[in-house]
């Protein structure tokens, strides 16, 4: 677990100097949507990425002597997700509340109604599940070896 939890924090880490960069630059504004939009799935993704790869990596080489099968990564990785979402939930809640209120402004359209915090963290959550589910998938292929592979 102690792997799980590791890999867990580096992405709301990340992301959260990645928000705190933005809003330093100024690119939290309407005429720079698109831009930081784009900007923010794309260094999303690649930390997920990293992350999953890395916590299957890690969990091999440390937890299983360098053989892991595609089950226990899996499990590794879905661990991980799940220690992650309440993690990351709790600091865009306190990043969206006390340390960028204007975010919300930035976040509101039709799409978000009457409670944009609650819409976007409900998004992190389902976006969360959705590809911390593909990752669990996919990226314990990559890491898996087995005793004779390891020899």
């Amino acid at each position: 677990m102690r792997v799980e939890t590791k890999w867990a924090i580096v992405p709301v880490a990340i992301i959260l100097a990645w928000m705190l960069i933005a809003q330093a630059l100024g690119l939290f504004t309407a005429e720079r949507f698109a831009t930081t939009s784009l900007i923010g799935v794309v260094i999303s993704t690649l930390t997920f990425a990293f992350t999953y790869f890395m916590v299957t990596k890690e969990k091999r080489e440390h937890d299983y002597n360098g053989a892991m099968t595609w089950s226990e990564g899996f499990w590794a990785a879905a661990r991980m997700t799940l220690i992650y979402i309440p993690i990351s939930s709790f600091v865009f809640y306190i990043y969206i509340q006390y340390l960028n209120p204007g975010y919300k402004a930035f976040i509101v359209s039709d799409d978000f109604g009457k409670d944009p915090v609650n819409t976007f963290l409900s998004g992190n959550l389902v976006s969360s599940l959705l590809f911390g589910g593909l990752f669990c998938l996919v990226f314990p292929l990559f890491t898996r070896k087995s005793v004779q592979q390891k020899l």
